[in-house]
């Protein structure tokens, strides 16, 4: 889940790559059906992250080329070698520019963005609602920042429809199949609880603060944060993660750990209702989580003092 996360010329561009980006501005393409609307849509936005800031060394990259990249790696292959050639183009931290690698370069940032682009789509079961061709088209029309076939409004909709619409089915999909789970807690909420180590100790209630180490993952089985993960980076705190469960966490937790032991390790399925709803477009996500102590409200997690407010400025603001 969370994942992921979905995303999606100037006249020295147009002159810096000559008559194959005008040849682009000038085609002409019929949008006949929804699933052309939505699949030119998907191209363009996705184009918006390569061209969306206006980083000046991206900018002087000829966009034919990263068309042609997009449009050669529509497919399972990752293109590893492509990483380290964008590094000797950008540099290590994207900030310089040696024009050596620029055609291999502008060629490989359009296959990493069409492998990212398709292993998406198939990871979110999206591939055939989409045309693919059409796809290439948005992402050259973006490219070019002549993508105006779709209005803005209608897009940002479009989008966030096939989001929720792919989130719910595989969502449901995920929730299913562990209500079949052998040794599988269903609750009347809709929560799916598996236990992988039984703990001997006892149980929050809804108020306490608890310390946990937990591991979350989308419904296609991604994972997208993990507090084991977190504690490897440089400078990171080592302590377990302290939470609040009133009001400190999604719904399903605050339902969910007063139902865990202390010294426990559990599966946790939430349906999107009770994890970040509209907000994560009806994502439903699943938690490994380890509970290690609990404590009444306060004891983990301390109230932030609100900050005073600056001379001469009215208190609310």
């Amino acid at each position: 889940m969370k994942r992921i996360g979905i995303i999606l010329f100037a006249a020295m561009l147009l002159m810096s790559c000559g008559d194959k980006n005008e040849a682009v501005e000038e085609e002409v393409v019929k949008l006949d059906d929804f699933k052309d609307r939505l699949s030119y849509v998907l191209g363009s936005m996705n184009a918006k992250s390569i061209v969306g800031n206006d980083d000046p060394n991206v900018m002087r990259l000829d966009m034919t080329l990263v068309a042609k990249g997009f449009e050669s790696n529509l497919n399972d292959n990752m293109p590893s070698e492509c990483e380290e050639t964008l590094k000797k183009l950008f540099g290590p931290y994207f900030q310089d520019f040696d024009s050596t690698y620029a055609e291999a370069g502008a060629e490989c940032l359009g296959r990493l963005t069409g492998y990212a682009f398709y292993r998406d789509m198939k990871n979110l079961g999206g591939l055939e609602q989409i045309d693919l061709k059409m796809a290439v088209t948005g992402f050259k029309h973006g490219l070019l920042k002549k993508d105006t076939l779709v209005a803005d409004a209608e897009k940002q909709q479009m989008l966030e429809n096939f989001i929720k619409d792919l989130n719910e089915k595989s969502g449901k999909k995920m929730m299913e199949g562990a209500k079949k789970m052998e040794g599988a807690q269903v609750f009347e909420n809709g929560i799916v609880m598996l236990t992988i180590k039984e703990g001997k100790g006892g149980s929050p209630v809804s108020t306490d603060d608890v310390k946990v180490e937990y591991i979350l993952t989308s419904a296609n089985g991604d994972t997208i944060q993990s507090s084991y993960e977190m504690k490897k980076q440089p400078g990171a705190p080592q302590d377990p993660v302290a939470l609040k469960l009133n009001g400190g966490v999604i719904p399903a937790w605050t339902y969910a750990l007063p139902k865990m032991k202390k010294g426990g390790k559990y599966r946790m399925y939430v349906p999107w209702e009770l994890a970040y709803g509209e907000q994560m477009g009806r994502e439903s996500l699943c938690f490994v989580i380890e509970l290690l102590d609990f404590a009444k409200e306060g004891t983990f997690v301390k109230e932030q003092p609100q900050a005073a407010p600056q001379q001469g400025m009215p208190q609310g603001m």
